[in-house]
């Protein structure tokens, strides 16, 4: 992207004033909540023949009767309207509008097509952009510019791409929620205007953005978005699903967005030839971006296994070898080591460890995950959380803190793996019974900036994802949230 494009995208995202055009208590004034409740600092205009004032706000019969200037605009009116009301933002010298309304291209009616068509023309003949029609646009934490009223402006390091307004709103709260933030989420429709590989361009440049996600139905320009891709993946990681993959998605991604799904096996070449990792769920999608940010790049494809039961290290053992990781034998002097803080009886202290009764002394597992983590056979230790466990003995003896107390040593060590030894350490938090105790779980290691899954197989699937990115860029940065020991 051009310095000049890149400006511009930034003076739009940055609006200081905004037009809600077609805001109305029919929607519950949807757009109008989620500029209030997320914060937004600069001039509101809600625009609405038929409303005089609502929320403490007053309300303009037109766009012409706003006597201030104004950067965005948002389209919430009727499709047949859209046209002229577009004709009004470009008279008003409006910088960017979101094109809202639906009814466009996506229906695959010669109106649509022609509606689309009209609205595309004026654009490209004036100064403005747009994202859409039939989309959210664009929520950026940092200037409280928000799509969704729910929304808590939540800063990080998160950039995400969506052609689906609802995958957009998903990844925000689906981000949010591991206790990371977005620097800008963008959905942006039918690209009659602004496409899926000018943003691209844009988080590619973009200093708040360090991990790109992406979720794609079809697309317009299939070489330049490849070449946007390609030329950002030895930077930054970016993450990509692409859906539409089978004959009925084909048919549903023609409804929904109007774009040319293609064919998976062309998907998959030209995805393959840009770098990216690719993903096939949203699940994967959300736990590949933030282990990215939450993950030092694994030296090598030896994995250790530390859990609480002989069956859980078998079957994540099989995990592990079906995405191509070696389980090697902890090295004699880890093995001894090990042989003075784990019991004898019922358990295993070779690869995988088994830590059966031991697991309930918080000193014993801390030091085993120390021990493991500084073997040279071993270049990234997964290790299972079990809240089941921990809180039932917690509980059984009646040691009110234990919990919390055993997760803070758990992670204490984790840290020490991750900061001074470089290497990965992800940790797998099965949803076995507790459940409000298994969230807690959850937050603490995510707040301390540890990559938490919900089984082994689980992070054994994205660890290979961010292996084999990091063996096909191996000089891409390693994200600064890191804060490695040099």
């Amino acid at each position: 992207m051009d310095p000049k494009t890149f400006q511009q995208f930034e003076d739009f995202i940055h609006s200081k004033s905004v037009a809600l055009i077609g805001t109305s208590p029919s929607a519950g004034f949807y757009w109008l909540k989620s500029f209030l409740n997320y914060g937004f600092p600069g001039k509101i205009y809600p625009v609405n023949p038929k409303i005089d004032e609502a929320l403490g706000l007053k309300f303009y019969k037109s766009l012409s009767d706003v006597s201030d200037p104004v950067d965005y605009a948002i389209l919430r009116v009727p499709a047949h309207i859209v046209s002229r009301v577009l004709d009004e933002c470009i008279a008003k010298g409006v910088k960017a509008v979101t094109i809202f309304t639906s009814g466009f291209s996506e229906l695959g009616t010669e109106e649509g097509f022609h509606r689309e068509k009209e609205i595309a023309a004026k654009i490209h003949s004036s100064p403005i952009r747009a994202f859409g029609p039939n989309c959210m646009g664009l929520t950026c934490p940092e200037s409280r510019f928000a799509f969704r009223p729910d929304l808590k402006p939540v800063q990080g390091p998160v950039g995400f791409i969506s052609q689906s307004g609802g995958k957009a709103i998903d990844a925000y709260l689906a981000i949010t929620e591991t206790q990371l933030g977005c620097s800008k989420v963008f959905s942006y429709g039918n690209e009659s205007d602004i496409s899926s590989w000018e943003l691209v361009e844009y988080l590619h440049q973009d200093p708040k953005t360090q991990v790109i996600g992406m979720y794609i139905e079809g697309v317009r320009d299939g070489p330049r978005l490849r070449n946007a891709i390609a030329a950002c993946a030895p930077d930054k990681p970016i993450v990509v699903w692409k859906s539409g993959v089978t004959e009925a998605g084909k048919r549903a991604v023609s409804s929904h967005s109007a774009a040319l799904a293609g064919s998976s096996n062309i998907w998959e070449a030209l995805l393959r030839q840009t770098g990216a990792a690719t993903v096939d769920s949203f699940e994967c999608l959300v736990n590949t971006i933030v282990t990215f940010i939450r993950c030092p790049p694994p030296p090598g494809k030896r994995v250790a296994l530390i859990a609480i039961s002989g069956g859980a290290g078998v079957a994540g053992t099989d995990s592990l070898a079906q995405y191509g990781f070696e389980i090697p034998r902890l090295s004699a002097d880890t093995i001894e080591a090990l042989s003075t803080v784990i019991n004898a009886v019922g358990t295993n202290i070779k690869n995988p460890v088994d830590m059966a009764s031991s697991y309930f002394y918080p000193e014993n597992t801390v030091k085993t995950i120390r021990h493991v983590a500084e073997d040279p056979n071993i270049d990234a230790i997964i290790v299972e959380a079990a809240p089941h466990y921990v809180h039932f003995m917690a509980n059984h003896m009646n040691l009110t803190d234990m919990a919390s107390m055993y997760w803070d040593m758990m992670i204490q060590a984790g840290q020490y793996c991750v900061k001074e030894l470089h290497k990965p350490f992800l940790v797998a938090v099965p949803a076995v019974g507790y459940p409000q105790e298994n969230l807690a779980t959850r937050v603490q290691f995510r707040k301390a900036n540890l990559p938490v899954f919900s089984n082994i197989a689980e992070a054994a699937d994205i660890l290979k994802i961010i292996y084999d990115y990091y063996q096909r860029h191996p000089n891409l940065p390693i994200p600064p949230t890191l804060d490695l020991e040099k």
